[in-house]
């Protein structure tokens, strides 16, 4: 295969001169998040839940027979959980254990060791027509349900019974999309990032957005029920908030919204995540977001935003620098959404250098800030490379680079990384090996190289290499020479 270098981000930004990430204490991470199952890349970063239980942070995404966990949210381990519900789920603690549920199914599930992946069938719904179920514990510890995923029809609440999961009374409506009056919720063919429908009909100007994942937290005394609109295929997917005093409703919207909106730079669009608060008690909103492998079309990926609830009750997030450098929970100053590190974008539309083009797949797309083009070399031989020419002599922070390759495609129902949908997600050996070697290389002439970051035998699928480097350099030219893909 080519090597396909789908961004080659240099930014001012922070990982190891000389090294991978694992051999210093990294401070900052970017967007998007690279999600792995051993040394495979996920095949699929859906509907992502992120929550606190027995002191480790645990990450749950759809379609996947387990999940991860980590004690400081830089280091996650795989959890191969065959019992786990799999498909579009919600998981929630109750009485110190891990409850665990999927849409549109009625089984629902308890977790009897986390770390072990063991779960079992602890009760039935009353029905299995919950779409987007999400499961809330409330501080009196009565449990609800929150449910809707449609065009057409609304969101929805139900008390269940914490020993049966039956329905305490009728479910009842919430509120429904709004497009005369919610701006943010208006589906526009123009930003259409890929069609679902595969070319069989086209966009409609009017047509309903999709409101879907519905999450709730509560932060003194005041419920937030947190939703997705319109689509994950439009670069506008967002998510709002409504506002409650109970956890029932009736609910308002907050004239906040969207509170989260990505339709700039490299990572675009955030949907259909949850809201949790660190260690440190900031709040963060995990979205899904569009991904394309390799020009092969739909999927998703994750990414997360510092978030905050003001003195007013007003739920708000930080998503304008959304794909450059932050800081890991532990760091992150405590109140307010100002997460961000001040380096700013070096590379974007610079002059480039390589030493060789695949068809179309020009040098400038790699610098264009744009997920769907990239630059490919003529093959995948040791030392072709890529060198950006940043104008002058720059401070170098860290160094992001996205590899992908020419016609790669991870089909939704299996592949690299674990069975979907309701098969085991065990990574098993593969016949196929999706790693990227390199080293990278940084000068002041163009003549003389001082080599900064080296992974010759990398066997990680890093899709977003991030790279925050122990020390700054400074250097007006920086190079990236393949070893091996």
């Amino acid at each position: 295969m080519r090597k396909l270098i789908r961004k080659s981000i240099l930014c001012a930004i922070v990982l190891i001169a000389g090294a991978t990430a694992s051999a210093q204490t990294r401070h900052t991470f970017a967007n998007p998040l690279d999600l792995l199952v051993g040394n495979e890349r996920a095949i699929r970063g859906g509907e992502p839940i992120v929550l606190i239980f027995q002191d480790d942070y645990y990450l749950f995404v759809s379609h996947r027979r387990g999940y991860w966990y980590s004690p400081d949210f830089r280091n996650w381990t795989y959890v191969d959980a065959p019992n786990y519900p799999g498909g579009v789920v919600s998981v929630v603690e109750m009485d110190g254990q891990l409850i665990g549920c999927s849409m549109n199914n009625r089984n629902v599930y308890r977790c009897l060791d986390a770390k072990k992946g063991v779960w079992e069938r602890c009760g039935e719904f009353s029905s299995d027509r919950y779409g987007d179920a999400n499961l809330f514990v409330d501080d009196d510890g009565r449990l609800y349900m929150y449910f809707g995923w449609s065009q057409i029809m609304p969101f929805q609440v139900v008390e269940l019974d914490k020993t049966t999961f039956k329905e305490i009374g009728e479910p009842k409506p919430l509120f429904w999309s709004d497009i005369k009056n919610h701006g943010f919720e208006v589906r526009k063919p123009e930003d259409v990032i890929y069609s679902i429908f595969g070319g069989r009909r086209e966009y409609g100007p009017e047509e309903l957005p999709w409101i879907e994942g519905p999450y709730m937290i509560k932060h003194n005394g005041k419920y937030y029920l947190q939703y997705a609109a319109i689509g994950l295929e439009f670069i506008s997917y967002s998510h709002g908030i409504y506002v409650s005093d109970s956890p029932m409703g009736p609910f308002t919207y907050s004239e906040h919204n969207p509170l989260t909106f990505k339709t700039s730079g490299f990572q675009v669009g955030a949907g259909h995540g949850s809201t949790f608060r660190d260690k440190k008690g900031n709040w963060w909103t995990i979205c899904m977001i569009p991904a394309q492998y390799g020009e092969g079309g739909r999927g998703s990926e994750l990414a997360i935003y510092p978030t905050a609830i003001d003195a007013q009750g007003v739920m708000y997030s930080n998503t304008a620098f959304g794909d450059y450098p932050q800081y890991y929970p532990d760091e992150r100053k405590v109140g307010g959404a100002d997460n961000y590190v001040d380096w700013k974008l070096l590379s974007v539309n610079k002059r480039a250098m390589v030493s060789s083009t695949h068809e179309n797949y020009v040098p400038a797309n790699a610098l264009d800030e744009d997920f769907k083009t990239c630059w490919a070399a003529a093959t995948g031989d040791a030392g072709e490379f890529f060198t950006v020419d940043l104008g002058g002599q720059a401070t170098i922070n860290a160094i992001q680079l996205n590899w992908d390759h020419i016609g790669a495609q991870r089909a939704a129902g299996g592949g690299m990384g674990g069975g979907m949908g309701g098969g085991a997600a065990a990574a098993g050996p593969q016949t196929e090996q999706l790693y990227q070697c390199y080293e990278v290389f940084v000068s002041d002439n163009n003549l003389n190289w001082t080599k900064i970051i080296s992974k010759p035998q990398n066997k990680l699928e890093l899709k977003h290499d991030y790279n925050e480097l122990a020390t700054p350099v400074k250097a007006r030219y920086v190079k990236v020479v393949n070893i091996a893909t």
